[in-house]
């Protein structure tokens, strides 16, 4: 940290011996007159006097470590010195006032001996104010604005550090800075009628100095923490979906429509578990993630706890830490922690900053911070999508059983219904009314939505009051208005889709009649839909979209726009990627293309994919997904056949994205194993591509893999970047000891076979035993 605060302890320690030496100098005549004291005064200055030594060792380590100290940092380390100087002229001088004569001493030396002490007393006195000033104008100049290296700026930058981590602003360092400031002012030399104002001046300064210096520590704790518990997709999918609709989902607070007002309210340790289920596209996202951000949730909540309120949306078509029980328990401490820095400091102190979370870890904090009862803290979670978790629907219960584990904790889920799971949730809840199906609510705000999208249509809002008064709608369009609402069925993405068609078709000068038939013809279920999409696609385009959604269906997490570029050059060149040299990947450089990239995607595959204009996880921008969940799992489950009838070659999507990974291990713009977050981001991409592989090699029934020129580069790029380091690069990929063993753990000895291994490729593994140990058989 910067070397201004680094001196803050010893400052303050130094203020200490100052305010308790002039207590112990002026009250020298109370030692002289009666010798009381003076042992115990002696005693608690040599402690303060170690206390100055102490903290001016810590100081000097600091600043070791750090830049070349500047002037006032120096002339504050060096007042220690004065200290130690001052503590034994105080303690010679107390021995001697202590000191009784046995006898009656002449007057003329007595009067010598008083005058000597006194002037002892005032000489003391006035090196006591001495060091005084200096501290003070010095803690002045550590704490002016207008130096670069000043306490000020300091805690500006651990401000600016809080408000980049999205940190709620609870500690209290500006108004501990501002008290500082206003002590240190006071620059007055005391005298003896001003003893008890300087000692109370002392006594608040000692303690904002001190106030300081733990409210940077647990700033700074706080940050570290939230740091090493942040990951890209932290609020990827929470951001991905879409607002609720104004004057929308108002009914879940009715409590004569349902229970969650009530469940909010209820402080019964047992009543901590309120569930929503509902079909696929039904709305559960949209109505957990506006209930989850409501100022109506909070007032409900008891109002004699404070409640930190974090969510989680599972994700299955994101990357692993948006579906998994890891990226749901990292993500529930981040948010915490966010707003209740005093959590921060509770956290292990042995974990070192580089260390990535494992779950063990994770839930061990977890189980920690949720059973501080010193804290009048309690937590809400509101936890979407179980059935999007990755994992065996058994373990949603474990995690469910250590999410309710305290009774300081409530939990609102959701899901669609029918899973294994649900059992549990069912015994779980207190009463029946605390769970509630989302389409037994949604029908007046469908109607709500759908009149508003509409009418926002100038041309819409013409052909439907055509008199000019809004009283007066058009009856075919007041009855297309109904029949989507009724027609729905409870599920939001039925009428969204419905809904654009209509604006679209609006856009384009259609008639009234055209509008009704869309309604009139539009499928029922989504899956023809979905089906009809793709019919429409223009037959030219078809091989190219079957690609394209292949490669989105076998992706474990969504890809960056420009990867779909590298699909196309595939397509031209199917080595392109071995030919591609190292050239680092800049967002600025290939921003001009994606509205063409965008443009091709739709072309290629209309409103099955979107596009994100978000960063991508990974680097660059522009994730590519598809529409909803639902358009993935009728493709998987029912649509693969047809789809690869309109391949016109041979087409593993697997192999399309080793290679596509490949160019993005090449094009990595930080392309360097010095840091940590780019040996992270380079191990991560070098992984996926080995899953890939795996998968590739599982499908196939050929001896030999075709991906060996493929993983040999791999081997050769990731082996450029990490030029400066002695060991193979796969070496890059050790954790620390403590933090125990990993599935790739090698202790040093591994190279890139045994990573192959690892990774379960036997065919390439075959393939360089062969051809390094002996002559392959004719």
């Amino acid at each position: 940290m910067a070397e201004a605060l680094a001196v803050i302890g010893l400052v303050s320690s130094m203020v200490t011996f100052v305010d308790f030496g002039s207590k112990v100098v002026n009250g020298a005549k109370r030692i002289r007159d009666s010798g009381e004291g003076a042992l115990e005064d002696l005693e608690e200055l040599a402690k303060i006097v170690e206390d100055v030594r102490r903290f001016n060792r810590e100081a000097q380590i600091q600043l070791r470590n750090g830049h070349r100290p500047s002037s006032d940092v120096i002339r504050i380390t060096e007042m220690v010195a004065e200290c130690e100087k001052i503590c034994d002229r105080i303690r010679i001088l107390i021995q001697k006032l202590a000191v009784r004569d046995s006898s009656i001493l002449e007057t003329g030396r007595v009067a010598l001996q008083a005058i000597r002490k006194k002037k002892d007393i005032q000489d003391l006195r006035t090196r006591l104010d001495a060091l005084d000033k200096r501290i003070r104008s010095n803690i002045q100049h550590i704490f002016q604005e207008d130096r670069h290296d000043s306490v000020l700026n300091r805690l500006k930058e651990i401000e600016l550090r809080q408000q980049e981590e999205g940190i709620k602003q609870t500690s209290n360092l500006n108004s501990v800075k501002d008290n500082i400031i206003q002590l240190i002012n006071q620059n007055e030399s005391w005298n003896e009628k001003q003893i008890e104002t300087q000692k109370l001046m002392f006594a608040d300064l000692i303690t904002s100095l001190n106030h300081l210096r733990e409210e940077r520590i647990m700033a700074l704790k706080q940050i570290e923490v939230l740091r090493s518990l942040h990951f890209p997709e932290i609020r990827r999918r929470h951001d991905q979906i879409p607002a609720a609709e104004h004057r929308t989902n108002q009914w879940i607070y009715n409590p004569t429509k349902t229970a969650f007002a009530t469940w909010l309210e209820s402080s019964k340790s047992d009543d901590g578990l309120f569930y929503i289920f509902g079909k696929a596209g039904s709305g559960k996202s949209t109505l957990m993630k506006q209930i989850s951000e409501s100022t109506d949730t909070r007032k409900r909540l008891d109002g004699s706890y404070e409640w930190t309120i974090s969510s989680f949306y599972f994700w299955n078509q994101g990357s692993e830490m948006q579906k998994s029980e890891l990226g749901l328990f990292q993500s529930l401490l981040y948010q915490i922690l966010k707003t209740t820095p005093e959590l921060a400091q509770i956290m292990s102190q042995d974990r070192l900053n580089h260390e990535v979370w494992d779950l063990k870890c994770l839930k061990a904090a977890f189980e920690l911070i949720t059973r501080q009862f010193k804290f009048k803290t309690r937590h809400c979670f509101f936890i979407d999508g179980l059935d999007e978790y990755e994992g065996d629907e058994f373990d949603v219960v474990g995690m469910l059983k250590t999410l309710s584990s305290s009774g300081r904790i409530k939990i609102c889920v959701s899901s669609r219904p029918g899973r294994i799971y649900e059992r549990f949730v069912r015994e779980k809840i207190l009463s029946r009314d605390r769970m509630l199906d989302i389409a037994e609510f949604t029908k007046s705000d469908m109607e709500i939505y759908v009149r508003k999208r509409l009418q926002d249509s100038d041309l819409f809002s013409e052909m439907a009051f055509p008199s000019g008064l809004k009283s007066m709608m058009h009856p075919t369009c007041q009855q297309i208005i109904v029949d989507i609402t009724n027609r729905a069925d409870g599920v939001w993405l039925w009428v969204f889709l419905v809904t654009r068609d209509i604006v679209r078709q609006v856009e384009r000068d259609e008639s009234i009649t055209r509008l009704r038939r869309i309604v009139d013809e539009f499928p029922a279920d989504l899956e023809k839909y979905f089906e009809r999409i793709i019919e429409r696609i223009d037959g030219m385009h078809k091989d190219e979209m079957a690609q394209t959604v292949l490669v989105t269906m076998d992706e474990l997490q969504p890809l960056p726009l420009y990867a779909f570029h590298l699909l196309e050059r595939e397509r031209e060149d199917p080595d392109y990627a071995l030919k591609e040299g190292l050239k680092p990947l800049r967002e600025q450089e290939l921003k001009p293309q994606y509205g063409r990239w965008k443009a091709r995607v739709r072309n290629r595959c209309g409103d099955l994919l979107i596009v994100d204009d978000q960063p991508h996880p990974i680097f660059l921008s522009h994730s590519v997904d598809f529409l909803h969940r639902t358009v993935r799992d009728f493709l998987q489950d029912c649509y693969q056949t047809q789809l690869r009838s309109h391949l016109k070659r041979a087409f593993d999507p697997s192999v399309s994205l080793c290679k596509i990974y490949l160019c993005l291990l090449k094009g990595h713009p930080y392309n360097s194993f010095n840091e940590k977050r780019t040996i992270n981001t380079i191990i991560g991409l070098t992984d996926e591509l080995l899953y890939y592989a795996h998968e590739v090699e599982k499908r196939s029934d050929v001896k030999e893999t075709p991906l060996v020129a493929v993983l040999d580069e791999v081997d050769r790029v990731n082996t450029s970047f990490d030029m400066a380091k002695g060991n193979h690069w796969t070496h890059a990929r050790d954790l620390p000891y403590d933090q125990g063993s990993d599935h790739y753990f090698e202790g040093g000895n591994c190279n890139f076979l045994a990573l192959t291994i690892q990774a379960r490729l036997v065919k390439k593994a075959d393939d360089h035993f062969w051809t390094t140990r002996f002559d392959r058989p004719g």
